[in-house]
């Protein structure tokens, strides 16, 4: 209608002149070239209704139905000028993005993993560290500025922070580049760096613990290093990681995934019934083909693997379980039983030692001890 356009005309000039793009510090340090005025487009930031109406600026042409929308002070806060603020902000912030990436566990775990891995893996969570720590000093400086933070402020309290994170040498330098371009940045300079828990790719399965659907219900999520184990209300239960996983198997039929994970110096069968029993294998198989990948020096684990006396409880009859890599294969007297649907797991050789008996042996077997080497 009519008086639509003329509302639409009335606050284009309320809004004032146009907000142009403009290239960031690294673009300006790789020397990139100029945007054309095609990037050139009519924004207002909320952000700078935190800042006061200053003499002049677009808030003081806002009228009364513009002012109701948002809510501006008339001053700048000194808020922003309080460096003990943007400490507490960055550290939340951490405490946020390590949650969001799954590296909230415990210290006692980090370190007992952190050992248990080679030279490389521990480099590569070290990294994974100081990127984490690096990003969100990055946007700190861009937030800051944004608020019109004094600047030697700024460099003496994201200098002290970087001292207290133990940032290492690759990405203090790129802070402390940004550090030395600051006396050149204002206002929306620098831009912001998209954080690591936006990239990962993590899937969720609603499973069931046991083999059926009377047990207690729980969320796994397939991430890069591990499988996570969620409560109904969100609360991790468990953490395994893939270079812990000794074997993976799963029935098409029964819907059931087995996990075999090494405790200390056992090994600890998991079973989970999900309707989603195929997707859930192949998602965490291909999770960790993908972490195999940039695994490429671990410390030798114990072998799994071995030959077992087993007997079958319907007919009584006395046979070996072989346990490999590749698989599982049951022999009897009279027949032979191959290996249901397994994976030979791609991160490590890894293998628990087990006492081996050879069919000689097997047909010795005293009766009595039969019964405890029976095959469920």
């Amino acid at each position: 209608t009519v008086k639509d356009r003329k509302e639409e005309m009335n606050i284009s000039q309320l809004l004032g002149k146009a907000h142009s793009l403009k290239p960031s510090v690294k673009e300006k340090l790789a020397g990139s070239p100029i945007r054309t005025s095609e990037d050139v487009s009519q924004r207002v930031y909320l952000y700078e209704g935190l800042l006061g109406r200053d003499k002049g600026s677009m808030w003081d042409q806002l009228e009364d139905a513009a002012m109701e929308t948002f809510s501006i002070s008339k001053e700048r806060s000194t808020l922003w000028d309080q460096m003990q603020f943007w400490e507490d902000a960055f550290l939340d912030a951490v405490m946020l993005e390590r949650e969001g990436m799954g590296m909230d566990q415990g210290p006692q775990e980090m370190i007992d993993r952190y050992l248990s891995l080679g030279e490389h893996d521990r480099k590569r969570l070290e990294d994974d560290e100081d990127r984490l720590l690096a990003t969100l000093l990055h946007n700190l400086i861009s937030y800051m500025l944004l608020m019109k933070v004094n600047k030697n402020d700024i460099r003496k309290k994201v200098r002290r922070l970087m001292g207290k994170s133990h940032i290492g040498l690759v990405y203090s330098q790129q802070i402390n580049e940004v550090l030395d371009q600051l006396a050149n940045l204002n206002g929306r300079d620098l831009s912001i760096w998209s954080s690591g828990s936006r990239h990962m790719k993590k899937q969720t399965f609603v499973v069931h613990a046991g083999t059926d659907t009377n047990g207690d219900i729980f969320f796994m999520e397939v991430c890069d290093d591990c499988v996570v184990l969620r409560s109904n209300i969100g609360t991790v239960y468990e953490r395994w990681w893939y270079e812990k996983l000794i074997n993976m198997t799963y029935c098409p039929k029964t819907k059931v995934l087995c996990l075999w994970r090494r405790n200390g110096s056992e090994t600890q069968l998991n079973k989970f019934y999900t309707k989603k029993c195929r997707e859930l294998y192949y998602c965490v198989k291909d999770s960790m083909e993908r972490a195999a990948a940039r695994q490429q020096s671990i410390k030798p684990g114990p072998e799994l693997g071995g030959e077992f006396p087993v007997q079958d409880m319907k007919t009584g009859e006395g046979g070996l379980l072989q346990v490999t890599l590749e698989g599982i294969n049951l022999k009897f007297m009279h027949n032979q039983v191959g290996a249901s649907s397994s994976t030979r797991l791609p991160v490590r050789r890894t293998s628990v030692q087990a006492p081996s008996t050879s069919p000689g042996e097997l047909e010795q077997l005293d009766p009595g001890k039969k019964s405890q080497g029976r095959a469920q």
